[in-house]
């Protein structure tokens, strides 16, 4: 359909020039998401597009293979394709915007993508989790149709991380794409993708905020621009707070740095979940007294320490950091996700009652941090520095690891949420380089870029020198689910981690797999991670036991479960579900949420709640057994059949148990009722004895 939406919006661009010629003079944003070519093979820059699939954007090549794993694609060497795709689009710009200039920005494309305008060239991105940004100005065909070619590769590449990894690298422009179009003036797109704009709160106190408002102008004209960069600040109603202005001459085709400060007094600060109040920036560019550009970011204003006595400090309070890690995928979607799917994630993440989300194991998308920044969510975002940097350490690879660095922090840096800079995943855990010179280096840039956040790394490794280079070491560790240790080891071994770097530490990873399809009765018994047995009892047991052990200990500042969705992970044959990552709290495709999901609930939501774990654990071999219920009520009553039990008060970490219940042959309705104040709740299922089972004597 030739009316499609891109076209419709360059009408509608036209009629505002035609109509409200002032308004048209700031930014214009146009998504490119319709009306994409796609063929998932190498071929010429010039390749006609015949026959190539019609998609839009956000698309990844790997929704599907992606999933099945090495089991499902036998043939294929990584278990789903990695490799080279082409995307083509018509663009079609009007002659009005001959006097502008247009960018493209491409939110994220992975892993390597080489983007070409009408057979020009226009770079080379190397990286998969960072946005980068060409302007088209120079190449672009005014009045007339241009073309748009993108090649992406997401084959393993030695200089550009991750070169290992747990997890699938999608291949593919799997987040959206913008057209900018700007007067010849602009707040600059082009700084490593970044808005252009950097908000820093300078000082912070019950009295007053002060906040630099450092902006990045650009002249792309021949001749000096005198120019008015106006800055304001508004809070959450719209009322300014703040405002300033200088003047200043920016030089032909030249990017000048304006800073200006502005004092907030009696700041409302940004609290996290209990109060993520966010005020809005906003930076003007005037020329010759008509307003010629405009961006607004949010800003939250908050201090992040930790602590020795009294750990996680956020505004200089004890907060905590009850957090999950979370990938970017959804089933049968991959990593082309939607607002929606975020939306989803988020709210599923804050009905746990969750206060921080680890962004593992690379930058995620600009949507998931709105999202955070309005609902109080902390986020760790790291780079992509995962298991190896190589046999050698190329001096390539660890530029690239340093450019993917900076482009995190700069698109990320106005973002209250983001709390904590990620250095590294599970180092060393194939055979490698040492890492420690490039990791003090990448520390050295997170303190020249941004010294207001903690930098962290999850390490799996004790004693490690590189475990000291961090302002904040945090370890991934697995008792009762790897190896031969015991959920009760937990403890222990958080007191020789803490003791081994001298200082708090946090728990980067825990946790354990589960099928909600597989169960077991009785005592739970460990099962074997590699195993096609992973019981929803055993991950249950597992998590009760080890937050019991982490909830209140002197030795850390936070800790994060590993995982909160159920994530592919193509070399994994496991728990009767190939080519799947099953330590989720929740399935891949959202549908389930696990019973380890609702003793967290429990334990972090304080909104009362009730639930009767092992619900799906029918039909049943054991007339005798125990029922176990999480719940935040301060009392719960069971009745099996109708008939009460009796109440029992959770423990300390919220679980209500009734021993040595016998269950009748058939259907067996088991119902638990909280009381909290005065609401009552209730939770109920259905366990079906098989009439084969045998019955304890009464």
């Amino acid at each position: 359909m030739k009316a499609n939406l891109f076209r419709c919006l360059c009408a509608l661009a036209l009629i505002l020039l035609i109509f409200a010629a002032p308004a048209f003079a700031q930014r214009l944003t146009l998504p490119l998401g319709s009306d994409w070519k796609f063929i998932r093979q190498d071929v010429a820059p010039a390749a006609p597009t015949a026959g190539w699939e019609n998609v839009t954007l956000p698309h990844t090549w790997n929704a599907q293979d992606g999933q099945l794993g090495k089991v499902g694609n036998p043939g294929v060497k990584d278990g789903y394709y990695r490799g080279v795709g082409w995307y083509a689009r018509a663009l079609d710009i009007p002659a009005d915007w001959k006097n502008r200039r247009v960018f493209i920005r491409f939110q994220a494309a992975s892993l390597v993508a080489k983007a070409y305008l009408n057979g020009q060239l226009l770079g080379e991105h190397r990286g998969g989790f960072t946005a980068f940004c060409y302007e088209l100005t120079p190449w672009l065909r005014f009045g007339a149709t241009n073309e748009l070619r993108v090649q992406v590769d997401n084959s393993r590449n030695e200089d550009v991380p991750p070169i290992s990894g747990d997890f699938n690298v999608n291949g593919g422009i799997y987040r959206p794409v913008d057209l900018m179009v700007t007067a010849p003036v602009c707040i600059t797109p082009l700084d490593f993708a970044s808005p252009g704009v950097y908000l820093t709160t300078k000082s912070l106190d019950a009295t007053n905020a002060v906040v630099e408002i450092r902006s990045l102008i650009s002249n792309g004209g021949d001749a000096p621009a005198n120019v008015t960069v106006e800055t304001e600040i508004a809070d959450a109603a719209g009322n300014s707070v703040g405002k300033t202005s200088a003047g200043q001459i920016i030089d032909g085709r030249a990017t000048k740095a304006v800073a200006t400060v502005l004092n907030v007094p009696t700041p409302h600060l940004w609290n996290g979940r209990k109060d993520p109040y966010l005020y809005t920036a906003t930076v003007r560019v005037i020329r010759e007294q008509k307003l010629v550009d405009e961006i607004s970011q949010p800003l939250g204003l908050r201090t992040l320490a930790i602590s020795q006595d009294k750990g996680f400090l956020l505004n200089g309070n004890p907060y905590p950091i009850h957090g999950v890690n979370r990938h970017q995928d959804f089933r049968d979607k991959g990593w082309a996700l939607s607002p929606a799917d975020h939306e989803r994630d988020a709210q599923i993440i804050l009905d746990l009652g969750a206060t921080a989300i680890r962004l593992a194991h690379y930058p995620q998308s600009e949507y998931i941090h709105d999202l955070c920044d309005r609902n109080g969510l902390l986020l760790w975002n790291e780079i992509p520095l995962v298991n190896s940097i190589g046999i050698s350490g190329t001096p390539e690879f660890c530029a690239n690891a340093e450019g993917q660095l900076r482009e995190m922090i700069l698109q990320r840096y106005n973002h209250p949420a983001a709390a904590f800079w990620g250095l590294f995943n599970e180092l060393d855990t194939n055979k490698s380089a040492a890492p420690d010179v490039l990791l003090a280096h990448l520390k050295r840039v997170i303190q020249e870029l941004d010294s207001s956040r903690i930098d962290v790394a999850a390490s799996d490794h004790s004693p490690r020198t590189y475990n000291a280079i961090p302002t904040a070491i945090c370890f991934n560790i697995y008792p009762g689910w790897y190896g031969n240790g015991k959920p009760g080891d937990m403890a222990g071994i958080i007191e020789d981690r803490s003791q081994a770097v001298g200082k708090r530490i946090a728990i980067s990873e825990y946790g354990g797999g589960a099928n909600p399809a597989q169960h077991q009765e009785g005592a739970p018994q460990k099962v074997n991670p590699k195993g096609q047995f992973h019981p929803e009892e055993w991950q249950g047991y597992l998590h009760e036991r080890e937050w019991r052990l982490m909830k209140d200990n002197p030795h850390l500042w936070g800790s994060f479960i590993w995982v909160m969705f159920d994530m592919p992970s193509a070399s994994r044959n496991e728990g009767g579900q190939p080519g799947l990552n099953d330590k989720g709290l929740v399935t891949q495709d959202r549908k389930t949420k696990k019973d380890a999901y609702f003793f967290y609930k429990a334990n972090w939501n304080p909104q009362p709640m009730v639930y009767v774990a092992s619900r799906r654990a029918t039909p049943r071999k054991l007339a005798a057994t125990e029922v176990k219920a999480y719940s935040n009520c301060s009392e719960v009553e069971l009745f099996v059949n109708g008939h009460s039990l009796g109440t029992m008060k959770p423990d300390e970490v919220k679980i209500a148990r009734w021993p040595d219940v016998v269950l009748q042959p058939g259907t067996n309705h088991i119902e638990a009722v909280g009381f909290s104040q005065n609401e009552k709740l209730t939770d109920a299922c259905e366990w079906v004895l098989t009439t084969n089972a045998p019955v304890p004597p009464r």
